[in-house]
């Protein structure tokens, strides 16, 4: 069996509200097979004790003590260059325990036209049901089930998002994803070690990365810094080497990171190419 962990980084405003406003939406599913769950969570929590001593008492209770992807990318813009380092060294760690973990990674990146937001419902839910596609395609591969387990937003949302998929898996004509188990759960992050992870490769890795790929040349303030290049060169490698991806009947690629950008066009591949220096 496996689940899907499914977190998000940004915000759905027009991306010149403000220094705070976002370019770009992050929505990444972490795959994690389930006898991995375990070992998953003591790799993170022997991560957590390593750099951040002294954040929670007991060892388990430092699930509770979340690391933060928006707290690491402000580290890498950081002039101090521990700070920079404490970051890179962090990231090494979570990238490593995906690796090694066997989890695989599937998302949708959603930038934004220049004086325009997104809608909250249609991208959320439509960015869910194709993840939740491609998981169901990756179960067929394994002969598996699964269960799709989403980071908890408003309550309200959460319902009409898990409405979304049952629709798909009950319609008149079948079930469009009958690998996966049961409509979309949701879970608070501070108690699942897998909606962590999935939120550090998100907020720590993937937006920063899109930022600087599609984003750099608008005036996005401290979201496209320049020292944000050096996640795309350090960490665009193993990311792909994780992601899911496969041929469609048409012979389209689908799955891994697609990459939306109705204004530039560019295509999602840009997202794992090296900056040039």
């Amino acid at each position: 069996m496996f689940f899907c962990y499914i977190d998000e980084s940004g915000g759905f405003e027009a991306p010149n509200q403000g220094q705070a406003a976002t370019p770009l939406m992050v929505i990444a599913g972490l795959i994690v097979p389930s006898a991995a769950i375990g070992p998953l969570t003591d790799d993170l929590l022997a991560l957590k004790r390593q750099f951040y001593p002294n954040k929670a008492g007991k060892h388990l209770d430092y699930l509770l003590y979340e690391i933060k992807g928006s707290d690491l990318r402000n580290r890498i813009r950081s002039s101090d260059r521990s700070k920079r380092m404490h970051a890179r060294t962090v990231l090494d760690g979570v990238v490593s325990i995906a690796a090694r973990r066997h989890c695989r990674l599937v998302g949708r990146i959603w930038v934004k036209k220049p004086g325009q937001g997104l809608d909250p419902a249609s991208t959320y839910t439509f960015a869910v049901q194709d993840i939740a596609r491609h998981f169901n395609h990756y179960l067929e591969t394994r002969n598996s089930h699964g269960l799709v387990l989403c980071d908890s937003r408003d309550h309200r949302q959460d319902i009409r998002v898990a409405h979304s998929v049952f629709t798909l898996k009950h319609k008149v004509s079948g079930d469009e994803m009958p690998r996966i188990l049961e409509s979309p759960v949701f879970g608070r992050s501070e108690n699942h070690a897998g909606l962590q992870l999935a939120d550090i490769i998100a907020s720590g890795l993937l937006f920063p990365m899109a930022a600087r790929a599609y984003c750099a040349t608008q005036p996005t303030g401290h979201h496209t810094h320049p020292r944000l290049d050096l996640l795309r060169q350090r960490y665009a490698p193993p990311l792909k080497q994780i992601r899911y991806t496969y041929k469609g009947g048409t012979g389209k690629i689908l799955g891994g990171v697609t990459v939306s950008d109705p204004h530039g066009k560019r295509p999602s591949g840009l997202l794992f190419k090296q900056p040039s220096t």
